[in-house]
C-alpha cells in the first residue's frame, strides 16, 4: 500500500471514530406529538426542547395563507399546490426521522405512511 493510501485509511477511520464517540446515535423514527412548539415522542420518552427541523419542514400554514392570498390563482391549483406541499408540513402524529446528536434532535423529514 503506498504512503497516501495508508495515510488516507488512517483518516477516514479517524474520521468515523470521532463520528461515533461524538454522535452515538442511530437515525430512528419518533412521533410528532404536537406542532406549535414541536414536540416529540422518541422511544416513549417526550421531548419538548433541543429540537431542530430541517430547512424543508414547516409547522404553520404560512405556505397555505400565501397560497390562499394570491388573487390571479385558481381555485384548483390552489388545491393542488396545497396537496404538494402536504409532505412538508408537520402534524400531530406524523412519523418522522430523527438524529440525536448529543441532546439535540434533527428532524430530517417525515416517514411516508
Amino acid at each position: 500500500m503506498s504512503r497516501n493510501n495508508e495515510v488516507g485509511s488512517r483518516f477516514v477511520s479517524v474520521i468515523r471514530e470521532q463520528g461515533a464517540k461524538n454522535n452515538g446515535f442511530e437515525m430512528t423514527q419518533a412521533k410528532v406529538t404536537a406542532v406549535n412548539p414541536v414536540a416529540l415522542s422518541y422511544n416513549s420518552t417526550p421531548i419538548t426542547g433541543n429540537i431542530v427541523l430541517s430547512g424543508c419542514l414547516q409547522t404553520v400554514t404560512v405556505l397555505e395563507d400565501a397560497i390562499d392570498s394570491e388573487p390571479e390563482v385558481s381555485q384548483s391549483f390552489k388545491d393542488a399546490l396545497k396537496e404538494l406541499i402536504s409532505g412538508i408540513k408537520l402534524s400531530v402524529d406524523d412519523s418522522v426521522v430523527v438524529q440525536r446528536v448529543g441532546n439535540t434532535f434533527y428532524v430530517i423529514g417525515k416517514v411516508n405512511p
